[in-house]
C-alpha cells in the first residue's frame, strides 16, 4: 500500500521543517511520498527522492481549491491513499502505520480521538472532527466535487463523507498518533470562522500575510523532533495507562532514534 501526503505551507519555515520531519521519520517510509506546496514568492527548496517541492503562486479561491491543487500536483494515480500534512501539527513516527493498519476497505479513516495540544505542553485526548487527522482512498478524493457545503472552510469531501457515514474510526486509546497543535504562536485559518466564498478568500489573503516566517535561502532542513517529543511523553504520561505510555516512549526510541 501506498501514499502521497500533501502539505500546503506558505511563509512557515520552522513550521514546514518540523512537518518535513515527522513525515521522514514515519515508520513505513519506503510506501510514502510527501508533496510540499509553498506558496510563498521565496521559494523553498529539499533534496530527497520521497520529497518533492512545488513553489507556484496559489489558485484564486478558498481552501478547497488550494487543497485540489495539491491533489493535481501529486497526480496520485499510482498511489493507494492521500493524506493532507499540515504543516502545523504533528505525527508520531507511527502514524502512517496506524493509517495502513486500520482503514481497510473503507474510503476514509481516522482515530477516533486524537491529541489537542496547547503551546506544545498540555494535551488532552479529544475526540473531534480534526480534518488533519484523516486519510483518504486516492479515487475516491479525486472524485469528490467542490461544489458543496460552500461555507465549509475545508475541502468538502469531509463533510460529504461524514453525511453519507462512510467514515471509519477506530478507537486507538492513549497511542493515537496525530497532534493538533493550538496557540503556539501561528496562524490557523480554522480560527477566523467560516463564512462564503468571498469572505473565505479574504480570511486565506489575511492568514497569509500574517503567516511570514521565512528564510532567504529556502532550503528546509528537518527539524531535531527531541525536545517536542519530550514535551510530548511529559505532558501525556498522566493522560494514558502506565502501558500505553511505555509502549510510546519504546516506539519513539525505537522509531525516531531518540534517548529519553
Amino acid at each position: 500500500m501506498t501514499v502521497y501526503c500533501l502539505m500546503g505551507t506558505y511563509g512557515r519555515y520552522a513550521l514546514a521543517c518540523e512537518a518535513l520531519a515527522c513525515f521522514l521519520e514515519q515508520s513505513v517510509g519506503s510506501e510514502a511520498r510527501l508533496l510540499i506546496y509553498n506558496q510563498h514568492p521565496v521559494p523553498l527548496s529539499f533534496d530527497h527522492p520521497r520529497v518533492r517541492i512545488v513553489n507556484e503562486v496559489p489558485p484564486s479561491g478558498s481552501l478547497r481549491f488550494i487543497r485540489q491543487r495539491m491533489l493535481e500536483l501529486a497526480d496520485p494515480g499510482g498511489a493507494d491513499l492521500v493524506r493532507w500534512w499540515d504543516d502545523d501539527d504533528l505525527y508520531l513516527p507511527w502514524h502512517l502505520e496506524d493509517c495502513f493498519e486500520h482503514i481497510g476497505d473503507s474510503v476514509a479513516w481516522k482515530a477516533a480521538s486524537s491529541w489537542l495540544s496547547e503551546r506544545n505542553e498540555k494535551f488532552t485526548l479529544c475526540r473531534n472532527r480534526f480534518e488533519g487527522s484523516w486519510i483518504f482512498r486516492a479515487d475516491y478524493l479525486r472524485s469528490a466535487p467542490l461544489h458543496t457545503h460552500p461555507t465549509y472552510t475545508d475541502h468538502p469531501v469531509v463533510m460529504q463523507t461524514e453525511e453519507a457515514g462512510r467514515l471509519a474510526t477506530t478507537d486507538l486509546g492513549g497511542r493515537t498518533s496525530y497532534i493538533y497543535r493550538w496557540d503556539i504562536g501561528t496562524q490557523h485559518i480554522s480560527g477566523y470562522g467560516s463564512g462564503d466564498e468571498a469572505t473565505q478568500k479574504n480570511t486565506l489573503e489575511t492568514w497569509r500575510r500574517r503567516s511570514n516566517d521565512v528564510r532567504s535561502e529556502g532550503q528546509l532542513v528537518p527539524a531535531d523532533m527531541t525536545l517536542l517529543w519530550r514535551r510530548y511523553l511529559d505532558g501525556t504520561r498522566d493522560k494514558v495507562s502506565p502501558e500505553e505510555w511505555k509502549s510510546n516512549r519504546r516506539r519513539l526510541q525505537r522509531l525516531a532514534r531518540f534517548s529519553f
